[in-house]
């Protein structure tokens, strides 16, 4: 509550499940706080924002290496040399590329998509098994990711693919318990990295006088990102 404002925030809602059309379920627990966003669109107008006040942004561009020469920072890419008085990492699951001794361990997270069911019983954005599977609905579709935790040491990789074993096993978990009843197809699927370590905490430090990081978000970057964010603009803006 000091926090959030709200009093039981968490509450039995067991009564639920047979309303969802779920199967082989016993409890159910409601977060009212619970929130959802398309990752497309929230992207799209964070660009949006940071181009209005002038931030030029690059993609495509991989960094190689960096190095400190005099006062400022040489960066080396695939297509351009860069140079920059700061810079602040932030490539969370492939910072170890240019820092090997960070405590990032990458861990790759699958996903698919069905398309569209008739009548899909439940609304809302949904956690199982200590938060290895996440599911939602996309508007009469699907989307449901994770897994991982069956084939944990393979995940453990920054190759941007999906696996037969997990996608399998994602598709098994919704005809078992989410559409016990219903046919389905997968229209989409993908995967993304996210970067764990030895402790849940992100790391926002200074690597050198001039080098920030702000990384390992440990699977909840699109909440943490904006107080992340701030603790390290105000990191960097301490050192000039």
């Amino acid at each position: 509550k000091p926090i959030t404002g709200h009093e039981k925030v968490f509450t039995v809602a067991d009564e639920k499940l047979v309303g969802f059309g779920f199967a082989g379920f016993e409890h159910m627990i409601e977060n009212k706080l619970e929130g959802a966003l398309h990752p497309g669109k929230f992207v799209q107008a964070l660009l949006r924002k940071v181009q209005g006040l002038g931030v030029q942004v690059l993609t495509g561009v991989q960094v190689l290496d960096y190095k400190k020469i005099d006062d400022h920072i040489e960066i080396n890419t695939n297509n351009v040399t860069l140079n920059t008085r700061q810079l602040l990492l932030c490539t969370n699951a492939f910072t170890n590329e240019l820092i090997p001794t960070i405590d990032i361990i990458p861990n790759r997270g699958q996903v698919l998509v069905t398309e569209p069911i008739e009548g899909l019983a439940f609304r809302g954005t949904f956690h199982f098994d200590r938060g290895y599977y996440y599911f939602r609905n996309l508007g009469d579709r699907l989307l449901i990711g994770g897994a991982r935790n069956k084939n944990l040491i393979e995940e453990n990789t920054t190759v941007m693919e999906s696996t037969l074993a997990i996608q399998k096993e994602l598709e098994n978990f919704i005809r078992q318990y989410l559409l016990p009843s219903q046919e389905f197809s997968v229209t989409d699927k993908w995967s993304g990295i996210m970067a764990m370590g030895k402790e849940k905490l992100p790391i926002i430090k200074a690597i050198s006088d001039n080098v920030f990081c702000c990384v390992r978000m440990s699977g909840m970057g699109v909440a943490l990102a904006p107080i992340a964010a701030q603790q390290a603009a105000r990191l960097m803006n301490k050192s000039i």
